[in-house]
């Protein structure tokens, strides 16, 4: 979405929010989202939305760009090992978070994730197809 720079609209884009409104807007709004991604990465046992989300909020504080090494470590720092089921690895799952994050879909969802964490420190980027 393209707004005057001297618009109300484009002031609220702007605003400054806190970090549990970020956490709240983009659980809310990307909720179907989240569940796809959650689906992506074919777990036999599926972590929670709300753990889905931590992995792309810590992925995108750190390092403000998803490969398959960053996420998978960032699953290890966020325990992910503990949800695994046998047979499971964190790397197979990074994999499967890159590649879905890698599709038009995941694109929006991590940039919607960036563009609302920006609020909270000014900075915004944009993940690139």
């Amino acid at each position: 979405m393209t707004t005057h720079p001297g618009t109300d609209e484009a002031r609220a884009e702007q605003a400054h929010i806190s970090d549990d409104t970020a956490n709240r807007t983009t659980r809310h709004e990307c909720h179907a989202e989240l569940a796809g991604f959650v689906d992506a990465l074919t777990m036999q046992h599926p972590v929670p939305v709300e753990k889905a989300a931590q992995l792309l909020e810590h992925s995108m504080k750190d390092a403000m760009t998803a490969t398959t090494s960053l996420i998978e470590n960032q699953m290890r720092l966020d325990h992910w090992d503990s949800d695994l089921a046998q047979g499971e690895t964190l790397g197979e799952l990074a994999d499967r978070a890159q590649r879905f994050l890698d599709t038009p879909e995941g694109v929006r969802l991590y940039n919607f994730f960036a563009k609302t964490y920006a609020k909270t420190t000014g900075e915004i980027f944009d993940q690139q197809l």
